[in-house]
């Protein structure tokens, strides 16, 4: 229930432009319009920041925590239960199944795609084949990282079919069936939209930078490098641990695992040539990482006394970890920037005109836009770049920085060029991994600008 964020008011103001819903894959070429969660905008209308239109996101994200007991039910209960606790008590999986965006719905319809594949290959029928090519397509509908799924499960399929000894007529009937029409519903959208994309922008992340925070954040964070190592190599364990159990188990599932998980989101920089390898990039791998440890845990379940006491001790610090990141979402929200432009509107000493400046001039001015709409009826807003600030400067300086870095202000005052005095009154703080902090500088109506 906390405030839109950049990202999301982004997607919003996108779809604002657009005449028709087919208009989301053939006239908002932009990497922040994922068609699905676009297509839910279009369709709920312009509300100004509502969270009605996180709902398909959370729908989703309960979605997948009944999709991941099914699948762990599959092998049996105790995995099924892990796999639950685990999805269901994610940090990274509750933000963003609480997000205006496709990342909640990319990881539904991963878990949905795999337990459909899985009875597909258990069993080859064309009603599952069918149902398989649908969920695909909803899956890149979701978001285009869907692919890193779609790759690893054909690697899956072909190894599972040629263990059984089909005929290579067979293996291509079955494969065109599963297959061929995600294909075309994908050549379209990169003719239509993916040539044409354009990168929105961001803090440079390289993929090993990215990855291993992926890993870090599966396990629950937090912001702090050297506990990051630690938590990742967690993971690397629970990861090996859960590939050979798997393997011992049923070799072809394993080479999914280690395709979803390491081969494929390490490729990444072969299929883009983009920079911004956020933690929510590599979510897909994050869910089959949480169902594998999951896997790893009704093993050790089974094993004693002793293992008991490991799963305890494991799913103690799964919770205490991802419980100290929930609850700084549930204290800072993702910046709750609504009450940071009602504390400038408040605090301002000018009636008529507020006017704003900030170090970074397109996140600051688009996300001030969005809310002055509503929250500043009567009054107006004026918004000065970086070359263009008056002699008098602006009333007010906002400085961001990312989430994933730590909210200390840049300093407790500055003097512009002008030699105007600005001093930090108010600093608005975001979770981990969404949103952005804000620091809020007021220009002292004791300094006089010197032209």
């Amino acid at each position: 229930m906390n405030d839109l964020w950049l990202d999301e008011i982004w997607s919003i103001e996108l779809v604002r432009e657009l005449h028709s819903p087919f208009g989301v894959f053939s006239q908002t070429h932009h990497d922040n319009n994922h068609y699905l969660n676009s297509l839910f905008i279009y369709f709920l209308g312009q509300h100004g920041n509502w969270p009605g239109y996180r709902v398909p996101a959370v729908v989703a994200g309960f979605g997948g925590i009944v999709l991941a007991w099914f699948i762990g039910r599959r092998r049996d209960k105790a995995t099924a239960f892990f796999a639950t606790l685990l999805v269901s008590f994610s940090y990274v999986m509750i933000l963003y199944s609480s997000e205006a965006r496709g990342y909640a719905p990319l990881v539904f319809f991963c878990f949905l795609c795999f337990l459909v594949l899985q009875s597909f290959l258990e069993r080859p029928r064309w009603q599952t084949a069918a149902l398989f090519s649908l969920c695909a397509i909803l899956g890149f509908t979701s978001h285009l990282t869907f692919l890193t799924f779609f790759c690893a499960s054909l690697v899956w399929f072909f190894t599972c079919l040629l263990r059984q000894k089909f005929s290579l007529r067979k293996i291509v009937k079955w494969a065109a069936a599963c297959y061929a029409v995600p294909v075309i519903y994908v050549l379209a959208i990169y003719f239509l939209d993916v040539r044409h994309l354009q990168i929105g922008g961001g803090t440079p992340i390289s993929v090993l930078d990215g990855y291993r925070a992926t890993l870090a954040w599966t396990l629950g964070g937090p912001n702090d490098s050297s506990l990051q190592t630690i938590t990742a190599a967690v993971c690397v364990v629970g990861l090996l641990a859960g590939l050979v159990i798997v393997f011992r188990e049923r070799p072809d599932a394993s080479i999914f695992f280690l395709a979803a998980i390491v081969i494929m989101p390490l490729a990444m920089p072969l299929l883009e040539h983009g920079t911004l390898h956020y933690v929510r990039y590599f979510i897909v791998a994050l869910g089959f990482l949480l169902l594998l440890i999951g896997q790893v845990l009704g093993w050790l379940y089974k094993r004693g006394i002793g293992g008991k006491i490991a799963c305890g001790a494991f799913c103690s610090l799964f919770l205490a970890l991802n419980g100290w990141d929930i609850a700084a979402l549930v204290k800072y929200g993702r910046g709750h920037i609504s009450e940071a432009v009602q504390f400038m509107a408040d605090h301002s000493e000018t009636q008529a005109v507020i006017t704003f400046g900030g170090e970074q001039d397109f996140r600051i001015l688009f996300v001030l836009a969005f809310y002055s709409r509503e929250m500043m009826p009567g009054r107006n807003m004026a918004y000065f770049n970086h070359e263009q600030w008056p002699i008098n400067g602006p009333e007010w300086v906002i400085f961001h920085k990312e989430s994933f870095a730590q909210p200390v202000p840049p300093g407790r005052r500055f003097t512009d060029e002008f030699g105007n005095a600005f001093e930090l009154v108010r600093i608005f703080p975001t979770a981990p991994l969404s949103g952005v902090d804000w620091f809020i500088y007021q220009k002292n109506s004791t300094a006089s600008g010197n032209p």
